[in-house]
């Protein structure tokens, strides 16, 4: 009986895929629906502050955030900036660039994510959507851009800048 082999590439993007869509329904579990109060919104965000943070990796200034190879273009990486303990993602785009942004939504604070379907981020608090490319707002109520996290590449990485 012959063993039929996955290549490498293709198991990576499967990892990466499966370990983003576990992610993000987390993250949207979490959020819950955009119909709440003002209150219970207040509550989620000082019980994610007092749960001390998220799972994600906290990544320096110079620091790699992840290997370029296991993110496939059109997929996102969170992660924390270890200096504030902010959120931030990582985006690798469809021309093969980068792009990280503070993962807060400039209208009310929460937390963005990225949606793989239509690339863009998103936030399910209200609706704000963000490109992908320049964190420019797409759709408010937003009015502000989210703020660059400065990376590049080097070597098999993708560093903070």
């Amino acid at each position: 009986m012959a063993e039929e082999r996955v290549p490498r590439r293709e198991f990576i993007r499967f990892g990466a895929a499966v370990g983003l869509g576990v992610a993000s329904a987390s993250v949207l579990a979490a959020c819950g629906g955009g119909g709440e109060s003002a209150q219970s919104e207040e509550s989620t965000k000082k019980e994610k502050a007092s749960s001390g943070g998220t799972t994600d990796p906290a990544v320096g200034a110079g620091a790699p955030i992840v290997q370029a190879a296991f993110l496939p273009p059109g997929f996102a990486f969170p992660f924390t900036i270890s200096e504030t303990g902010k959120p931030a993602i990582l985006v690798h785009l469809k021309d093969e660039s980068w792009a990280a942004y503070e993962a807060v939504c400039t209208h009310k604070g929460c937390e963005v994510g990225y949606e793989v379907e239509q690339p863009m981020l998103r936030c399910p608090c209200h609706g704000s959507a963000f490109d992908p490319a320049n964190g420019a707002v797409a759709n408010g109520p937003a009015q502000k851009p989210l703020p660059k996290v400065e990376v590049k590449a080097e070597g098999e990485n993708v560093v903070r800048a």
